[in-house]
């Protein structure tokens, strides 16, 4: 498994990446490589130019304020794992840690979750839940792309040609419940349903229901309907099945040779159920 031949350039600057993007429209940003290195070598990705943006600084930034957690394109799953920010976003450090196995999380980023746009992505989840935004740089300038309008078909974003991300905000505060759970495949690791789960209990009642799965859908989806139902009702009169069961009617489901798309949409109802009980068990 050879790649098809390509140039190579170790980007030092957002400018100098960019560059390399507007004057080559095969061009691919590198980062970790655990996405584009595979397809590369069975060539069903063949980029002329590979930009090699491992040694941007302000990629690799981790911030924390008030009103929002910055997470640089090139943070990496382990670095992130580690950080503060489970201290605000347990969400987003539990989603990570389920991730593949320590060699990927070592060297896979969250950039590359984002922009590979994988459907079976566990960071496609969390990000859709916390409505984070992706702010991405061309020689046009900064722009801001809401999670909800990211994901546009399987493997394929919202990014043009000659954009790069470079970080990922997250609005704070977040619902204080979070939780991620996945049902992962058993050859591959990766989701066959995660869910990730948010909602504040407030004298009895729910509020700020957010909810949404990957894997088992066609995309990664928000479960909407769910919202709706348990947004602003008392827990003790909720059923969590009913919920699940509506939300998981928002997502579209394909059939193949392992999973049918009924029993696609049977998991990612239990998983949603299983997420909800436990925020509403704590």
């Amino acid at each position: 498994m050879i790649p098809a031949p390509f140039r190579y350039t170790r980007a030092a600057t957002v400018d100098e990446a960019m560059q390399v993007l507007q004057q080559d429209s095969d061009a691919k940003v590198l980062a970790g490589g655990h996405s584009l290195l595979p397809m590369m070598k069975l060539r069903l990705a063949r980029p002329s130019h590979l930009v090699d943006v491992t040694r941007i600084p302000e990629l690799s930034t981790l911030k924390m304020s008030s009103d929002v957690v910055v997470v640089g394109a090139a943070v990496r799953y382990a670095v992130l794992s580690q950080s503060r920010i489970a201290e605000v976003m347990p969400l987003l450090t539990e989603a990570v840690r389920l991730i593949a196995d320590p060699q990927v999380r070592h060297r896979g980023t969250v950039g590359g979750s984002a922009a590979h746009a994988d459907p079976a992505s566990d960071l496609a989840a969390v990000f859709l839940a916390t409505d984070a935004l992706f702010v991405v740089a061309s020689p046009r300038g900064i722009r801001r792309i809401p999670a909800a309008e990211w994901y546009v078909a399987p493997m394929v974003t919202a990014l043009a040609g000659d954009e790069m991300l470079v970080r990922v905000e997250f609005p704070q505060p977040q619902p204080a419940r979070q939780t991620y759970l996945k049902f992962a495949h058993p050859a591959s690791g990766y989701a066959l349903a995660g869910v990730a789960a948010m909602l504040d209990i407030q004298e009895g009642m729910i509020q700020h229901v957010r909810l949404a799965v990957t894997g088992a859908g066609a995309m990664p989806f928000r479960a909407r309907s769910a919202e709706q139902l348990l947004a602003g009702r008392p827990l003790a009169a909720v059923r969590f099945e009913e919920a699940a069961d509506a939300g998981a009617k928002d997502g579209e489901y394909l059939s193949d040779a392992q999973y049918s798309e009924e029993y696609r949409r049977n998991l990612a109802c239990v998983m949603m159920r299983r997420a909800l009980e436990k925020l509403a068990a704590e």
